[in-house]
């Protein structure tokens, strides 16, 4: 047996593949299907955003979504490569269009991404040049929006986090009467 490396526990322990949470079988499978299709669209939305912020100058913010959809197609190789599985060459093996469609979508978002930047780069102008907001806190209608937007996120996340620990002890206390 070989030992694993500490970023392979954690993925283990991230992954936690034995939770009862997962489901049966079945219900496992269409859960990594169904979260495989997530990814797979939040990396299409980063992409067109990053098409979208460096056509009007946002360059930083267009780097880090790409870096957005690079990283998720990472970490599944690497996690695949963990487990024995190498992804690249099943993607090479199945010559498929979706595969090659896939790759399009990824290298056009890419070519447009930096060719949007270019302009900004050696023109010192973005494509689409957009208004400066006044987010002067508490002043003006977008200072006040900010404002709200900021705190609803935080209610939003501590709601999220007071619902999932409500559910994990509703869920033990069934599983303790049950016996």
């Amino acid at each position: 047996m070989t030992r694993q490396s500490r970023l392979s526990r954690l993925a283990e322990r991230a992954m936690d593949l034995d939770n009862p949470a997962y489901g049966d079988e079945r219900e496992k499978a269409v859960f990594m299907e169904a979260s495989s299709f997530g990814l797979t669209m939040g990396i299409y939305l980063s992409l067109a955003l990053a098409v979208i912020a460096s056509t009007v100058g946002y360059l930083i913010v267009a780097v880090a979504l790409l870096a957005m959809t690079i990283l998720p197609s990472a970490a599944a190789q690497w996690y695949a490569k963990q487990h024995g599985v190498d992804i690249r060459a099943m993607a090479e093996n199945a010559g498929d269009r979706s595969t090659t469609r896939t790759f399009v979508i990824l290298g056009a978002g890419m070519v447009l991404t930096f060719a949007a930047m270019a302009v900004t780069v050696f023109t010192g102008q973005p494509i689409l040049p957009t208004p400066t907001l006044d987010v002067t806190p508490g002043e003006g209608f977008f200072g006040g929006m900010a404002q709200g937007a900021v705190v609803g996120g935080m209610l939003g996340g501590l709601a999220a986090i007071v619902g999932a620990l409500v559910g994990y002890r509703r869920a033990a206390a069934r599983r303790d009467s049950r016996g």
